[in-house]
C-alpha cells in the first residue's frame, strides 16, 4: 500500500519481539520496563499485600500470658496481714495489763469526768473501750440513762398521785418507795450491771460478763414490773407508774391517769431497749468464745481456791 495511506500501519502486524506476552506467562506482581503503563524506567518492587517497603505487619492476635506466681504472692500477703493483726492484738492486751497494773498500784489515777455537772467517776468509752466493743457499751450506757429518766419520772408520778388523790391506798408509802428506787436504783444500776459490762469490755473477762447478765436480767424484770404495776398484796402498786395504776387513776383524776400512762410508756421503752442490749451483749459474748472462757475461768478459780485451802490446812 502506498505510504500516504493512513491505514497502512497495521498495529496487529508486529514482530514477535514487540508482541504482548501471553496471559499464561504474565505475572501481575512483577513489573518490568516492557509492562503496560511503563515509562521506560526499570522499577522493581518486592512488596506483598499488607506490607509497605521493608516493613511488615503481623495480624495474628496477641498472646497474653498469666503469671501463676501472683497467686502465691497474694497468699503470702494475706498471711502477713494476719500476723500483723495478731501482733496488734497481743500488744493491745499487753497495754491493757500494764494499765491495769498501774491502776492497781495507784500510779495511774484517771480524771473524774462524769457526770459533767458534778464529776465523781471516770467514764470514757472512746478512750478505754476497744473499737469492736464500743457499740455494745454505748447501747448499755443509753439503757442506763433511760433507766435514770424512767425512775425519776416514776418519782414525779408518785408525787402527783399523792397530791392529787390523797394518801389513801398507800400512796404516801408509795412516794417514799419511789424515792428509794431513785436513791438506791441509780447507783445500784451503775455498779451492778453497767460498770460490769464496761469493765468486761476492757478486761475481756467472761466471769464479769456472767455477773452482768445476772444483774441486768434483774433490771429487766424490775422494768417490766414497773410498766405493769400489778396490785399484789406484798407490793405497793402506786409506787410504780404502770398501766394498771394509770387505768385506776382515770376514775378519780384524769391528770394522774395521764401521768401514769406516760410513765408506763417510758418503762415499756426502757424494757424493750434493755432486751435489745441483752441480745447485743450476749451475741458479742458468744462470738468471742465467752462460754468456753467462762468454763475455763470458773475451773481455774475453783482450782485456785482448792489449792489455797489445801495449803492452809497443811
Amino acid at each position: 500500500m502506498p505510504k500516504d495511506n493512513p491505514f497502512s500501519d497495521n498495529p496487529f502486524n508486529k514482530s514477535e519481539a514487540e508482541k504482548v506476552p501471553a496471559a499464561a506467562d504474565y505475572d501481575p506482581y512483577q513489573t518490568a520496563a516492557s509492562a503496560w503503563g511503563s515509562n521506560g524506567h526499570t522499577e522493581s518492587t518486592s512488596t506483598a499485600w499488607g506490607a509497605t517497603g521493608n516493613k511488615s505487619y503481623d495480624t495474628s492476635p496477641p498472646v497474653i500470658s498469666i503469671d501463676r506466681a501472683d497467686e502465691g504472692n497474694y497468699a503470702r500477703r494475706a498471711e502477713q496481714l494476719d500476723l500483723k493483726e495478731k501482733e496488734l492484738r497481743a500488744k493491745e492486751a499487753e497495754l491493757r495489763k500494764m494499765e491495769e497494773g498501774l491502776r492497781a498500784t495507784g500510779a495511774l489515777r484517771p480524771e473524774k469526768n462524769w457526770p459533767k455537772c458534778c464529776p465523781f467517776v471516770h467514764h470514757d468509752i472512746a478512750g478505754e473501750i476497744p473499737a469492736s466493743e464500743r457499740g455494745m457499751v454505748r447501747s448499755c450506757y443509753f439503757a442506763f440513762l433511760g433507766f435514770i429518766v424512767a425512775v425519776l419520772y416514776n418519782l414525779f408520778g408518785s408525787l402527783v398521785a399523792l397530791c392529787a388523790m390523797g394518801q389513801g391506798s398507800g400512796r404516801l408509802p408509795a412516794f417514799f418507795l419511789a424515792a428509794v428506787y431513785v436513791s438506791a436504783g441509780v447507783p445500784g444500776a451503775w455498779i451492778l450491771w453497767y460498770m460490769r459490762v464496761y469493765n468486761a469490755a476492757i478486761k475481756d473477762r467472761a466471769v464479769t460478763y456472767a455477773i452482768f447478765f445476772v444483774f441486768f436480767c434483774v433490771h429487766i424484770i424490775f422494768c417490766v414490773w414497773s410498766a405493769v404495776s400489778p396490785p399484789l398484796p406484798f407490793s405497793n402498786d402506786w409506787s410504780h407508774t404502770g398501766f394498771i395504776c394509770g387505768i385506776k387513776a382515770f376514775g378519780s383524776n384524769t391528770f394522774t391517769g395521764i401521768v401514769y400512762v406516760v410513765g408506763a410508756s417510758l418503762w415499756t421503752l426502757e424494757t424493750l431497749w434493755s432486751i435489745w442490749c441483752l441480745k447485743v451483749v450476749y451475741s458479742a459474748f458468744r462470738g468471742n468464745g465467752g462460754e468456753r472462757r467462762l468454763k475455763q475461768e470458773v475451773a481455774g478459780a475453783v482450782a485456785t481456791q482448792a489449792a489455797r485451802g489445801a495449803t492452809a490446812r497443811a
